[in-house]
Protein backbone atom coordinates (compact mmCIF):
# COMPACT_ATOMS: atom_id res chain seq x y z
CA UNK A 1 0.00 0.00 0.00
CA UNK A 2 1.32 3.47 -0.87
CA UNK A 3 0.37 6.57 1.09
CA UNK A 4 0.91 9.72 -0.94
CA UNK A 5 2.54 12.76 0.67
CA UNK A 6 2.97 16.39 -0.32
CA UNK A 7 5.71 17.16 2.20
CA UNK A 8 8.39 19.03 0.25
CA UNK A 9 11.13 17.61 2.51
CA UNK A 10 10.62 14.15 1.06
CA UNK A 11 12.61 15.14 -2.02
CA UNK A 12 15.68 15.77 0.15
CA UNK A 13 15.54 12.26 1.58
CA UNK A 14 14.95 10.83 -1.89
CA UNK A 15 18.45 12.14 -2.67
CA UNK A 16 20.04 10.20 0.20
CA UNK A 17 18.24 6.87 0.56
CA UNK A 18 20.43 3.99 1.76
CA UNK A 19 23.53 6.23 1.75
CA UNK A 20 22.38 7.31 5.20
CA UNK A 21 23.15 3.91 6.74
CA UNK A 22 25.81 2.81 4.24
CA UNK A 23 27.96 5.94 4.11
CA UNK A 24 26.57 8.39 6.65
CA UNK A 25 28.04 9.52 9.95
CA UNK A 26 28.03 6.72 12.54
CA UNK A 27 26.97 9.10 15.31
CA UNK A 28 23.78 9.94 13.39
CA UNK A 29 22.53 6.41 14.09
CA UNK A 30 21.65 4.81 17.45
CA UNK A 31 24.42 2.80 19.10
CA UNK A 32 23.84 -0.73 20.35
CA UNK A 33 23.30 0.67 23.85
CA UNK A 34 20.73 3.14 22.54
CA UNK A 35 18.91 0.46 20.55
CA UNK A 36 18.66 -1.45 23.83
CA UNK A 37 16.86 1.52 25.37
CA UNK A 38 14.35 1.50 22.53
CA UNK A 39 13.74 -2.24 22.92
CA UNK A 40 13.17 -2.34 26.69
CA UNK A 41 9.99 -4.31 27.49
CA UNK A 42 9.16 -5.12 23.87
CA UNK A 43 8.36 -8.79 23.30
CA UNK A 44 7.77 -11.11 20.36
CA UNK A 45 4.46 -10.35 18.69
CA UNK A 46 4.22 -6.75 19.93
CA UNK A 47 3.00 -4.31 17.31
CA UNK A 48 5.67 -1.69 16.68
CA UNK A 49 5.92 1.14 14.18
CA UNK A 50 9.28 2.74 13.41
CA UNK A 51 8.94 6.23 11.98
CA UNK A 52 11.88 6.83 9.66
CA UNK A 53 13.21 4.20 7.27
CA UNK A 54 16.74 5.49 7.84
CA UNK A 55 16.80 3.77 11.26
CA UNK A 56 17.60 0.40 9.70
CA UNK A 57 19.53 -0.97 12.69
CA UNK A 58 16.55 -0.44 15.00
CA UNK A 59 14.20 -2.13 12.53
CA UNK A 60 16.50 -5.13 12.32
CA UNK A 61 16.73 -5.36 16.11
CA UNK A 62 12.93 -5.38 16.43
CA UNK A 63 12.65 -8.09 13.79
CA UNK A 64 15.21 -10.17 15.69
CA UNK A 65 12.97 -9.91 18.76
CA UNK A 66 10.04 -11.25 16.75
CA UNK A 67 8.03 -8.02 16.93
CA UNK A 68 5.39 -7.25 14.31
CA UNK A 69 7.03 -4.27 12.62
CA UNK A 70 5.69 -1.51 10.41
CA UNK A 71 7.98 1.21 9.06
CA UNK A 72 6.63 4.53 7.77
CA UNK A 73 8.57 7.19 5.90
CA UNK A 74 7.54 10.03 3.60
CA UNK A 75 10.36 9.35 1.11
CA UNK A 76 9.72 6.88 -1.69
CA UNK A 77 13.43 6.13 -2.05
CA UNK A 78 13.95 5.58 1.68
CA UNK A 79 11.11 3.06 1.65
CA UNK A 80 12.38 1.32 -1.50
CA UNK A 81 15.98 1.11 -0.25
CA UNK A 82 14.91 -0.32 3.10
CA UNK A 83 12.75 -2.94 1.37
CA UNK A 84 15.78 -3.94 -0.71
CA UNK A 85 17.99 -4.18 2.39
CA UNK A 86 15.66 -6.40 4.44
CA UNK A 87 14.49 -9.98 3.84
CA UNK A 88 11.36 -10.15 1.68
CA UNK A 89 8.18 -9.90 3.72
CA UNK A 90 9.98 -9.32 7.03
CA UNK A 91 7.96 -6.20 7.81
CA UNK A 92 5.49 -3.76 6.32
CA UNK A 93 7.01 -0.57 4.86
CA UNK A 94 4.63 2.26 3.97
CA UNK A 95 5.17 5.62 2.36
CA UNK A 96 3.42 7.94 4.80
CA UNK A 97 3.99 11.43 6.20
CA UNK A 98 3.75 11.17 10.01
CA UNK A 99 2.67 14.81 10.25
CA UNK A 100 -0.68 13.76 8.79
CA UNK A 101 -3.41 11.45 10.11
CA UNK A 102 -2.37 7.82 10.31
CA UNK A 103 -3.60 5.40 7.64
CA UNK A 104 -7.09 4.42 8.77
CA UNK A 105 -6.27 0.72 9.13
CA UNK A 106 -3.39 1.54 11.52
CA UNK A 107 -5.11 4.05 13.80
CA UNK A 108 -5.12 2.94 17.41
CA UNK A 109 -3.39 -0.37 16.66
CA UNK A 110 0.24 -0.01 17.74
CA UNK A 111 1.77 -0.80 21.13
CA UNK A 112 4.98 1.11 20.43
CA UNK A 113 5.90 3.93 18.04
CA UNK A 114 9.67 4.43 17.91
CA UNK A 115 11.81 7.09 16.27
CA UNK A 116 15.42 8.19 16.60
CA UNK A 117 16.03 11.95 16.46
CA UNK A 118 13.26 12.25 13.90
CA UNK A 119 11.66 15.17 15.74
CA UNK A 120 14.88 17.12 15.15
CA UNK A 121 14.07 17.08 11.43
CA UNK A 122 10.72 18.87 12.01
CA UNK A 123 9.77 22.51 11.63
CA UNK A 124 7.88 24.14 14.49
CA UNK A 125 4.50 23.15 12.98
CA UNK A 126 5.65 19.66 11.94
CA UNK A 127 6.84 18.90 15.49
CA UNK A 128 3.32 19.19 16.89
CA UNK A 129 1.68 17.42 13.98
CA UNK A 130 4.32 14.67 13.97
CA UNK A 131 3.77 13.80 17.62
CA UNK A 132 0.03 13.77 17.03
CA UNK A 133 0.57 11.47 14.05
CA UNK A 134 2.44 9.10 16.37
CA UNK A 135 -0.37 9.30 18.93
CA UNK A 136 -2.85 8.50 16.17
CA UNK A 137 -1.09 5.16 15.60
CA UNK A 138 -1.10 4.10 19.26
CA UNK A 139 -3.59 1.91 21.06
CA UNK A 140 -4.64 3.23 24.48
CA UNK A 141 -1.73 2.62 26.84
CA UNK A 142 0.75 2.34 23.97
CA UNK A 143 4.01 4.25 24.05
CA UNK A 144 5.84 6.74 21.91
CA UNK A 145 9.59 6.37 22.38
CA UNK A 146 11.41 9.26 20.75
CA UNK A 147 15.06 10.19 21.11
CA UNK A 148 15.51 13.93 20.67
CA UNK A 149 18.68 16.01 20.64
CA UNK A 150 18.32 19.14 22.76
CA UNK A 151 19.93 22.41 21.79
CA UNK A 152 21.99 23.22 18.72
CA UNK A 153 23.97 20.86 16.52
CA UNK A 154 27.67 21.71 15.93
CA UNK A 155 26.88 22.72 12.33
CA UNK A 156 24.08 24.99 13.58
CA UNK A 157 26.63 26.75 15.78
CA UNK A 158 29.00 27.21 12.84
CA UNK A 159 26.19 28.64 10.71
CA UNK A 160 25.08 31.03 13.46
CA UNK A 161 28.65 32.24 13.98
CA UNK A 162 29.18 32.75 10.23
CA UNK A 163 25.79 34.41 9.80
CA UNK A 164 26.49 36.77 12.69
CA UNK A 165 29.87 37.72 11.23
CA UNK A 166 28.38 38.37 7.77
CA UNK A 167 25.27 40.15 9.04
CA UNK A 168 22.90 37.62 7.45
CA UNK A 169 21.84 35.64 10.53
CA UNK A 170 18.25 36.87 10.58
CA UNK A 171 17.71 35.58 7.04
CA UNK A 172 17.94 31.96 8.16
CA UNK A 173 17.78 31.76 11.97
CA UNK A 174 15.20 32.96 14.50
CA UNK A 175 16.65 32.87 18.00
CA UNK A 176 13.21 33.34 19.57
CA UNK A 177 11.68 30.24 18.01
CA UNK A 178 15.03 28.40 17.61
CA UNK A 179 14.15 27.67 13.97
CA UNK A 180 16.92 27.33 11.40
CA UNK A 181 16.09 27.44 7.67
CA UNK A 182 18.71 25.63 5.65
CA UNK A 183 17.04 26.59 2.38
CA UNK A 184 17.50 30.29 3.13
CA UNK A 185 21.09 30.17 4.40
CA UNK A 186 22.86 30.48 1.04
CA UNK A 187 26.64 30.58 1.21
CA UNK A 188 26.58 30.34 5.00
CA UNK A 189 25.35 26.77 4.67
CA UNK A 190 27.92 25.72 2.08
CA UNK A 191 30.74 27.40 4.04
CA UNK A 192 29.65 25.78 7.34
CA UNK A 193 29.03 22.27 6.00
CA UNK A 194 30.45 19.46 8.11
CA UNK A 195 31.18 15.97 6.74
CA UNK A 196 28.49 13.30 7.09
CA UNK A 197 30.54 10.14 6.83
CA UNK A 198 31.43 9.44 3.21
CA UNK A 199 28.46 11.22 1.59
CA UNK A 200 29.56 13.45 -1.29
CA UNK A 201 29.69 17.12 -0.14
CA UNK A 202 27.64 18.41 -3.09
CA UNK A 203 24.92 15.84 -2.45
CA UNK A 204 25.10 16.65 1.25
CA UNK A 205 24.59 20.34 0.49
CA UNK A 206 21.50 19.58 -1.61
CA UNK A 207 20.17 17.36 1.19
CA UNK A 208 20.43 20.13 3.77
CA UNK A 209 18.93 22.71 1.44
CA UNK A 210 15.97 20.41 0.81
CA UNK A 211 15.38 19.87 4.51
CA UNK A 212 14.30 23.50 4.86
CA UNK A 213 13.07 24.63 8.29
CA UNK A 214 13.97 22.69 11.43
CA UNK A 215 13.34 23.64 15.03
CA UNK A 216 15.85 23.14 17.83
CA UNK A 217 14.42 22.14 21.19
CA UNK A 218 14.87 22.54 24.92
CA UNK A 219 13.44 20.01 27.35
CA UNK A 220 10.57 22.37 28.14
CA UNK A 221 9.64 22.57 24.46
CA UNK A 222 9.28 18.80 24.23
CA UNK A 223 7.23 18.57 27.42
CA UNK A 224 4.88 21.25 26.08
CA UNK A 225 4.52 19.49 22.72
CA UNK A 226 3.79 16.14 24.35
CA UNK A 227 1.27 17.46 26.85
CA UNK A 228 -0.59 19.50 24.23
CA UNK A 229 -1.00 16.62 21.75
CA UNK A 230 -4.65 15.75 21.08
CA UNK A 231 -6.22 13.44 18.54
CA UNK A 232 -9.93 12.63 18.83
CA UNK A 233 -9.97 13.14 22.59
CA UNK A 234 -6.76 11.22 23.22
CA UNK A 235 -3.49 12.64 24.47
CA UNK A 236 0.06 11.80 25.49
CA UNK A 237 1.23 11.57 29.11
CA UNK A 238 4.98 11.94 29.62
CA UNK A 239 6.33 8.89 31.46
CA UNK A 240 10.11 9.31 31.40
CA UNK A 241 12.83 11.54 29.95
CA UNK A 242 16.21 9.88 30.34
CA UNK A 243 19.69 10.46 28.96
CA UNK A 244 20.02 8.63 25.66
CA UNK A 245 23.03 6.40 25.85
CA UNK A 246 26.17 7.82 24.27
CA UNK A 247 24.58 10.74 22.38
CA UNK A 248 25.47 14.14 23.93
CA UNK A 249 22.56 16.36 25.02
CA UNK A 250 20.04 13.80 23.79
CA UNK A 251 17.14 12.33 25.76
CA UNK A 252 14.79 9.42 25.26
CA UNK A 253 11.22 10.63 25.79
CA UNK A 254 8.62 7.99 26.58
CA UNK A 255 4.98 9.06 26.53
CA UNK A 256 1.83 7.00 26.96
CA UNK A 257 -1.38 7.32 24.94
CA UNK A 258 -4.29 8.13 27.27
CA UNK A 259 -7.91 9.13 26.97
CA UNK A 260 -8.52 12.77 27.88
CA UNK A 261 -9.61 13.07 31.48
CA UNK A 262 -7.90 9.85 32.55
CA UNK A 263 -6.06 10.20 35.85
CA UNK A 264 -2.37 10.88 35.42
Amino acid sequence: MTIQTENAKAAAWDLIGSLFWESGRTTAKPSDEEIGLFLGGIAAGDRCTVVGASTKDLVEALLALGAEVTVVDFSERMCADLRAALPDGSCRILRHDITQRAPEELRGTEQFVLNDRLVNRFSEVEARRGLEGMLDLLADGGQVRASIKLGLYPMDERMIANGTERGTLSSFYDAGTKVIDFAAAGDVLSDSLLPHGGIDPELLLQWYQGRGREQRFDHEDIVALLTSADVDGRGLRLATATEFGQAPKTKMYTATAVRSGRDA
